[in-house]
């Protein structure tokens, strides 16, 4: 998320469908009490998890 990439490219990425991806950043956003993806992603780069930088095998 902290890329900026879509649930089919997040899906692609892990060999994950994208129903499964959007349940896990469903819940990721739930547990960060964010509205958003991008703000699930600011609080991720702010923590030092990931975004700009890292290689494209992580995400």
């Amino acid at each position: 998320m902290t890329d900026g990439l879509s649930s089919a490219q997040i899906g692609r990425r892990l060999g994950l469908r994208v129903p499964t991806v959007k349940a896990h950043v469903s819940r990721i956003m739930e547990k960060l009490h964010c509205e958003s993806r991008v703000q699930a992603g600011l609080l991720a780069m702010r923590a030092g998890l990931g975004g700009a930088g890292h290689s494209s095998d992580e995400v």
